[in-house]
């Protein structure tokens, strides 16, 4: 097929993929100046009978008039041109010019909740419209959305309903049948593998791509509950999501098409509603427990661009990838001699910490949490009247403190907002740093924790001790006693 010139217009250049009954190819417009690139699908029934060809042929034309009207959509590539060829069918379409999801999803690659979020609202978005116009996709999957070179942004391809066409066949009483169900194998819900998908088949399938994302586990891995057939998923997740987020993707999963989201819309509604994310930037990491010793190890963050427009500012962001070399199977993990090397300073502002805290009021298990005080409200006990006392800033150790209570009561990423502010008070205390970096590693951000303990050890180099394997420390020794003294 290289080569070849079809309808005296179009010349084939490579096969991008396809089927038994259908072929993709990406070819060049011979008739136009500068032959743009185009995708040519070819389309073959199975049955040579008279009259699968004639369904075929119908349906080819309300498909590809679907395609037509689809096609003023930025984000979707329009039809150019469709026909027949003897017993074959051709639609021609724009060139997507860019790399799909499979590059970003799955594999072991995890994204963090932010960039989970935006895959989902982008990916809907493109729904919305495509709903609007009473089209069911069917085949959302990794590999039909195209990152764009151009502008980063996602494209939709390869709609599902016209596989129909190719899987036309007669069975024996001479009916036209389909002989398989169109979508993918772990994208396609109940509902669409029995012939009848809906607008919350392509919601399911967006979900999945969305869970995929986050736990880099292949949607056709994950098992159902014995009763309910429910996926079980949650146990592969890795670092912080919100639980807010997480029932969102459940919702959008569900077995019965009747309990999920109904509209690309009310997905959208939900997502809006969900709090702010607080880690914007995490990195991707590419999981290497399958990875031979020697592998590398693949970290890919988001490069903010800004553009700005007398009405607007735009913000995108563009992963970049930086590559690590792994240790051979003999090195311990970096890890494990930057954290032992830290842990003696640790011992000693983990206590601090844990004496320091006592002061600062207790945060409670109850629904109702009581706010810790702010740094204005917190003061010494004032010497002149309270109308010209001037509250006295936190110090290192006071941020520090309310960290261990916050990280105690299970809010690492308020925890974490402390650290911060105590390393921007005093970037040189150790202490600070290796609080961060022991957040960060009970988040399971390990490159970030990492760098933390990095930080402190080149600040405290002297200390060489074994890490505690808690978060926290335990109480000292007889400390009960040294109090009450």
């Amino acid at each position: 097929m290289l080569n070849t010139i079809i309808r005296g217009h179009y010349k084939i250049i490579s096969h991008l993929g396809g089927g038994g009954f259908g072929q993709t190819y990406l070819a060049e417009d011979i008739d136009l100046p500068t032959h743009p690139h185009c995708v040519v699908k070819q389309l073959k029934p199975l049955s040579h009978e008279p009259f699968v060809l004639e369904t075929a042929k119908r349906l080819f034309d309300q498909e590809a008039e679907m395609l037509y009207s689809l096609g003023s959509h930025d984000l979707i590539p329009r039809l150019l041109a469709h026909f027949q060829e003897g017993e074959e069918f051709y639609l021609v379409q724009e060139f997507a010019d860019g790399t799909d999801l499979t590059q970003e999803i799955g594999n072991g690659k995890r994204s963090p909740e932010a960039a989970a979020i935006a895959l989902l609202k982008e990916v809907l978005e493109i729904l919305v419209y495509v709903h609007n116009h009473n089209v069911v996709h069917r085949d959302i999957k990794p590999a039909n959305l195209i990152r764009r070179k151009s502008d980063r942004k996602i494209v939709l391809i390869d709609f599902g309903a016209v596989k129909e066409i190719g899987g036309l066949a007669v069975d024996p009483q001479g009916n036209t049948n389909l002989t398989i169900a169109i979508g993918s194998p772990g994208y396609m819900p109940i509902e669409q593998l029995n012939g009848k998908p809906r607008f919350s088949s392509d919601i399911y399938a967006v979900g999945m791509m969305a869970i995929q994302a986050i736990t880099g586990a292949e949607p056709r891995s994950f098992g159902e509950h014995p009763e309910t057939a429910e996926l079980i998923w949650r146990d592969r997740l890795q670092g912080h999501y919100s639980t807010q987020f997480l029932d969102i993707l459940d919702k959008m999963v569900r077995y019965d098409f009747r309990q999920r989201y109904q509209t690309a819309s009310e997905v959208l509604e939900a997502i809006a509603s969900l709090p702010k994310v607080i880690d914007h930037d995490l990195p991707t990491v590419v999981g290497s427990s399958n990875l031979p010793s020697n592998a590398e190890t693949v970290i890919t963050t988001p490069q903010v661009i800004t553009r700005s427009s007398d009405s607007q500012v735009e913000t995108l962001r563009q992963p970049q990838t930086v590559t690590f070399q792994q240790a051979s199977h003999k090195s311990l993990p970096v890890w494990v001699w930057i954290s032992g090397g830290f842990a003696g300073l640790l011992l000693i502002s983990l206590v601090v910490i844990s004496k320091t805290a006592k002061n600062v009021p207790a945060v409670t298990n109850n629904p109702v949490v009581p706010n810790l005080p702010s740094p204005t409200e917190i003061a010494p006990t004032p010497t002149t009247p309270s109308s010209t006392a001037t509250p006295t800033p936190l110090s290192v150790e006071d941020l520090l403190a309310q960290a261990l209570v916050l990280n105690r009561n299970n809010k690492p990423n308020e925890a974490l907002a402390k650290v911060e502010e105590a390393i921007k008070l005093d970037p040189s205390s150790a202490d600070a740093w290796g609080a961060k970096g022991l957040l960060l590693r009970s988040m399971g951000r390990e490159k970030e924790a990492i760098a933390a303990f990095s930080k402190a050890l080149e600040l405290r180099p002297d200390e060489r001790l074994n890490l505690p394997s808690k978060r926290e420390l335990p109480p000292k020794k007889n400390s009960k006693n040294k109090d009450n003294n």
